[in-house]
């Protein structure tokens, strides 16, 4: 994968690929942190769902099911932050393209980088949300459902 800058004439500029590794290195790093950020999160607050819990647990629902209900809000929340960010990028790439002098666009993108940071958004959402929905899933129904899970 080669990822190059050229300016309005076509003409190629810059184009470090060690630059671009470090930026990407960087973004996978702070998305890292987002991750466990989310999950330290999740978890801090299921107390507040564990009733919720406690009662899909009492009419049948079993843990596999919890933890897909569970991941799968995680995956809403990663696929929601996707659109908001595309959308962002596309009302803000006209004036990054002024201020670097440069002409990005988001149509010339070939299908592998769509389908790239699709993998990275469902790899996100498992990631930050596998752990929450383990905990969350754990809780014993009597237990939650007496209010002895903070005690």
């Amino acid at each position: 994968m080669e990822i190059v800058f050229r300016d309005k004439d076509g003409k190629i500029i810059g184009g470090e690929i060690s630059s671009v590794r470090l930026f990407a290195l960087l973004a996978l790093g702070i998305l890292l942190i987002a991750c466990v950020n989310f999950m330290n999160l999740s978890t801090a607050q299921s107390e507040k769902r564990a009733k919720e819990v406690g009662v899909r647990k009492a009419i049948g629902a079993n843990k596999r099911t919890l933890i897909g209900q569970f991941m799968y809000e995680s995956m809403m929340l990663v696929f929601i932050s996707l659109i908001l960010a595309l959308v962002l990028m596309w009302i803000i790439l006209p004036r990054f393209n002024a201020l670097t002098d440069t002409s990005l666009q988001l149509s010339s993108a070939p299908a592998y980088f769509w389908f790239a940071i699709l993998m990275l958004a469902v790899i996100t959402g498992f990631v930050a949300g596998s752990y929450p929905a383990f905990v969350l899933s754990s809780f014993k129904p009597i237990k939650v459902l007496k209010g002895g899970l903070g005690k």
